[in-house]
């Protein structure tokens, strides 16, 4: 019963991690993981059963491989541990050891015990998956059903012109004043590639701090239909279009059809109704779960070594030669070329994981190792980056020279990890907020970008205002401006970007 409960308790902690991100792990995840779960444990047991003699030392034994389990399988991924100093993670995988060598103790003590505990896990995770199930389906029934209204403060403007419009958003793209501030280096190849061709926006920041409301609050397109829908619990689903799109209404207004893309299901499985096109790259495989995951820290070993595995050179290699991987822009430009036989124009937003983020597992800036490490692995990235946006640029230039193309960072780089807001505020608002902004072809609706909203500075969700405006013949969408505040990330009284203005 003993190995059972090893069994059970691993699993349990494997669907804690499933459920907070399901949409995350594609069915070739989940059965790898499950094999990798499977063998890892058939190998412990193995070991655990050459002490069987002693119960102490087995339990010990026992204990010592199911608390890594629990380690590698969902506290690597629990942002509470993550953010612990080494002293306190250490202090609670001895808690946790000292918790399930109790509970084998116990099975040995009581015959009871040892079947009422397998079973309480069992239970916990057919409830914990059971769960997942039944929260993805009734959020989409609710909202397909009665989110219909869109914001008050949003208005259906006429087009005056009707080219296509792509929306891509680049991670962690910044300009170059913010690159030779963080990390010393006065430009990369995609600042080079963007210099040549795109018309590149002044203190340009994003609206929020993370991917999902930085995408999501763009498609909201006003501030307190975003607050309104967070208040829901449903702000991240304006991009599947499961939640009414202000900014696709607009669009679909003047005939448009809308589309939304990203390599993996990251923004969620499922389509909504609010969108005609969601995208995801179904052909090759691209999985997202692992994206986040440092190949040079402890955290590699992320589900029994399968994060390890499949970021592996090799691996890549392998799959790329079967046919199973493909340049995640390649996909977006064939779903774009598609795009130009349809009747009606387009309006597509993208994002793209290039050229990427710090990661707090293995990032602190007090740390020059890390910020080294960082430096080299975004100047190696920026050269992906650069040829992603060459692509993009050729494709409009000889397949669809009347588009617009706005280009833009989702977040900053967070190579202020280990600082507060307090210890230097500038730093930090700059760090997190602080992107790439810009508009091609440059010379595109040059008249309108020549008066931002804000004067001083620009947001993603003004630049989307201002393609707007442009299409409109100087018609505004909004109703009345919204106040441009840095989130609640930022104290109140300190949250006005023009506090953080970097140019």
């Amino acid at each position: 019963m003993k190995y059972l409960l090893a069994l059970l308790m691993s699993f349990f902690f494997f669907s804690l991690s499933y459920s907070s991100a399901p949409t995350e792990f594609t069915w070739l995840d989940l059965r790898v993981i499950v094999f990798f779960i499977g063998s890892a444990l058939l190998v412990e047991l193995l070991i655990v059963s050459l002490f069987s003699k002693n119960k102490v030392t087995q339990n010990i034994i026992l204990s010592g491989f199911v608390t890594i389990n629990i380690l590698y399988l969902n506290l690597v991924l629990n942002s509470v541990f993550n953010k612990t100093p080494n002293y306190g993670q250490i202090l609670a995988l001895l808690l946790a050891m000292f918790i399930v060598f109790s509970f084998f103790n116990m099975q040995d003590d009581s015959p009871l015990i040892a079947k009422v505990l397998p079973v309480c896990f069992a239970l916990a995770t057919v409830v914990v998956f059971g769960q997942t199930l039944h929260v993805g389906n009734s959020v989409t029934k609710e909202l397909s059903e009665h989110r219909k209204s869109t914001a008050k403060n949003i208005r259906l403007v006429d087009f005056n012109t009707k080219p296509n419009v792509y929306f891509i958003a680049f991670d962690s793209l910044i300009p170059k004043s913010l690159l030779q501030k963080f990390l010393g280096v006065k430009k990369t190849d995609y600042h080079e590639v963007l210099e040549a061709n795109f018309k590149r926006f002044n203190n340009f920041f994003a609206d929020y701090p993370t991917t999902k409301p930085s995408l999501n609050s763009l498609l909201a397109l006003d501030v307190d239909y975003y607050n309104e829908a967070a208040s829901n619990e449903s702000e991240y689903n304006f991009f599947p279009g499961l939640t009414p799109s202000p900014l696709f209404e607009v669009f679909k207004h003047n005939g448009y059809e809308s589309t939304v893309y990203h390599k993996s299901f990251y923004f969620g499985a499922e389509k909504g109704q609010y969108v005609d096109n969601y995208f995801v790259n179904h052909q090759v495989y691209h999985s997202a779960l692992c994206e986040f995951i440092d190949l040079h820290s402890w955290r590699a070993l992320t589900f029994m070594g399968y994060c390890r595995l499949q970021k592996s050179q090799k691996i890549q290699k392998l799959l790329n030669g079967l046919g199973f991987i493909d340049t995640d822009v390649d996909i977006l430009i064939d779903y774009m070329r598609a795009g130009l036989k349809k009747e009606k124009p387009q309006i597509f937003v993208a994002y793209i994981w290039s050229p990427g983020h710090t990661l707090s597992s293995s990032y602190n800036v007090i740390n020059d190792g890390s910020v080294e490490d960082f430096r080299e692995t975004y100047l190696e990235n920026s050269k992906i980056t650069a040829s992603h946006l060459i692509k993009i640029i050729n494709f409009i230039n000889t397949e669809n020279p009347e588009a617009i193309v706005y280009i833009f960072g989702d977040h900053g780089p967070y190579t202020s990890r280990g600082l507060t807001f307090e210890d230097n505020k500038t730093l930090f608002v700059q760090d997190i907020f602080g992107v790439y902004g810009g508009i091609y072809p440059r010379d595109r609706c040059e008249e309108f970008f020549e008066m931002p909203y804000s004067g001083k500075f620009m947001t993603v969700r003004q630049g989307a205002h201002m393609i707007i405006r442009c299409l409109a013949g100087g018609k505004n969408a909004f109703i009345k401006p919204d106040v441009y505040q840095l989130p609640e990330l930022i104290p109140k009284g300190q949250n006005s970007y023009e506090n953080y203005l970097y140019e």
